[in-house]
């Protein structure tokens, strides 16, 4: 039987580049919080960013959105 190949998931193609290019992201929480920091870490429940030399952890279930500085094309040719 032939391996089917997983897609990758959209969400850590998303997070990986970000994390990857050490671009600063603006992170809307679920109370409207704003946070702007670098990823320098995510797993399946959390993402860890570096906001001026401290790191947060942020649970992603309280995270409404994640904003780049600048539109990617296909974040999917980047992986």
């Amino acid at each position: 039987m032939p391996e089917l190949k997983a897609s990758p998931n959209i969400q850590d193609v998303f997070l990986n580049y970000v994390r990857r290019e050490k671009l600063t992201v603006t992170i809307r929480m679920m109370d409207g919080t704003e946070l702007d920091g670098r990823i320098k870490n995510f797993d399946r429940f959390a993402v860890v960013i570096d906001q001026n030399g401290a790191d947060h952890m942020l649970f992603k279930h309280a995270i409404a959105s994640i904003k780049t500085p600048k539109a990617v094309s296909n974040y999917f040719s980047h992986s």
